[in-house]
């Protein structure tokens, strides 16, 4: 019997102005959203590549000796355009494609009397403080606003909003309508469950709203991969079957709410209104006021009182350790102890940025956590953190990345120390020219920074989203199936 009531729905709902209307829509959007990424995958790939080999070969220019190496280092290092960017851009454009490696050459200058010495900085990961990875600074550059001018058209966007509408649109009127009529009195009185016309009142709604967005992702998917534009791997197959997975679900959550509120109501214009006032606030509001409510509620330092705490936090190093330095460094072995002192300040200073850096990004994803946490109310938010998470995209790709580079510093690093404890003419107080190696370095053996795409760390971070997506279904599922199932039928 369920099989003749999907059969039913999946003719009215097939044969309406409705689908026919809303799946040309999702049809156009997916074909367009295929062509933009094409053209604009290229060119982001085209540009990393550019900025990958122009790093490589400065890098291969300092390794004529091991202390110009460990003053300058691997310079910036790059973000990997993300090849699934077509199903969640995640802002990728406004979000930093590097993260700052090297130094400015600043000296500090030590005096003692008639000597004098300039300790010069040396390389170390920054995270710029003056812009944020969110954008809520005070001033924000007008090429980088969080605006953009124009909507991203990604399946997230359709999956969020679209379908998410559709769910409501074919379902407002599911079983208010079947009363109005007079037909739900008559199903009933045929021996049919209930269980078996809110299944087919599912069903028939799911397949008539699935059957365009898969077709939809096929054109989609067709068009990119004819394209050569990305070679797909399997990892790739996986997370496209994961983000088609989410979509499905919750597309599923919006057909239970639209059968809950019209079996709650006698009339389908009420049942209709009731929808979309709770698709508006729940899908387009709520994100939005609660990103900025999040925002306001956990503080972080401005990047003026940021750099103002790194000044005085640098100084009061460079007093203790110019205060026990007593004479100027010279090249001997063993190192002397000015030489040593000098080296290690010199690294203690380097450390002493990463960290705070470290402390002012912390601070700024703090922020971003707690209006991300806000936001997941809607469950249109909740999707597109998945989306973002599942294609690599966003915040959750682009915090991996930082990572990914903290690690490569500790090995660049140690490469550093390693090198320089084999050149037995080294006095080995790496940090200054007169402890540090001179020889130059083999070019091929200096680590080289590349940026992955970790389908682990990517999966991790969407578990949570994921969770409360199939909570928010088992939550309209039971919330429907007994409103049904306590409804009177007039």
């Amino acid at each position: 019997m369920i099989f003749h009531i999907v059969k039913r729905e999946l003719y009215d709902h097939l044969s309406s102005l409705r689908f026919a209307l809303t799946a040309l829509l999702i049809f156009i959007l997916m074909i367009v959203n295929a062509v933009m990424f094409v053209g604009e995958y290229k060119q982001r790939i085209n540009r990393y590549g550019r900025r990958v080999r122009a790093s490589h070969d400065r890098l291969k220019t300092r390794c004529d000796n091991l202390y110009r190496l460990v003053q300058k280092g691997p310079g910036n290092l790059h973000k990997k355009p993300s090849a699934l960017a077509f199903c969640a851009d995640g802002g990728e454009e406004l979000l930093f494609g590097r993260v700052n490696g090297g130094s400015a050459s600043r000296t500090r200058d030590w005096r003692r009397g008639d000597s004098s010495y300039k300790f010069t900085e040396i390389w170390r990961l920054a995270y710029p403080p003056h812009f944020d990875l969110m954008f809520i600074a005070e001033q924000i550059p007008k090429e980088r606003s969080i605006m953009p001018a124009y909507i991203k058209i990604d399946w997230g966007f359709v999956t969020a909003v679209l379908l998410s509408f559709m769910g409501i649109l074919f379902t407002f009127d599911a079983i208010s309508g079947e009363q109005e009529r007079g037909t739900l009195r008559l199903m009933l009185a045929n021996s049919i469950s209930r269980n078996t016309v809110i299944c087919g009142k599912f069903l028939g709604a799911f397949f008539t709203i699935s059957i365009p967005f898969l077709i939809g992702t096929i054109v989609s998917l067709s068009i990119i991969y004819l394209s050569e534009t990305v070679q797909f791997d399997d990892s790739y197959w996986i997370r496209l079957g994961a983000i088609v997975c989410v979509a499905l679900v919750y597309t599923s959550i919006f057909i239970l709410l639209g059968i809950l509120i019209s079996s709650r109501v006698k009339e389908s214009a009420t049942s209709l209104a009731i929808l979309l006032l709770i698709w508006t606030v729940w899908v387009v509001l709520m994100p939005n006021a609660l990103g900025s409510l999040g925002n306001r509620l956990q503080s972080r330092p401005t990047a003026k009182e940021f750099i103002a705490q790194a000044r005085d936090s640098r100084e009061d190093l460079q007093t203790r350790y110019f205060a026990r330095i007593k004479e100027p460094p010279r090249r001997e072995i063993p190192a002397m102890i000015a030489t040593a002192l000098g080296a290690e300040y010199v690294n203690k200073d380097a450390e002493l940025r990463d960290r705070l850096h470290a402390g002012y990004l912390s601070a700024e994803l703090r922020q971003i956590q707690t209006a991300r946490s806000l936001t997941r109310i809607s469950p249109a938010a909740i999707v597109q953190y998945a989306f973002e998470a599942l294609a690599g995209t966003g915040m959750p790709r682009h915090l991996d990345f930082i990572s990914q580079t903290r690690q490569y510093a500790r090995q660049f690093r140690q490469f550093l120390i390693d090198t320089d404890r084999a050149d037995p003419e080294s006095p080995h107080a790496i940090g200054i020219p007169e402890g540090t190696s001179q020889k130059p370095v083999n070019f091929d053996a200096v680590p080289k920074f590349e940026d992955q795409h970790r389908f682990s760390t990517d999966f991790n971070a969407a578990i949570v989203d994921l969770l409360l997506l199939i909570l928010f279904l088992l939550v309209l599922f039971v919330g429907t199936f007994l409103s049904f199932l306590r409804m009177e039928i007039g």
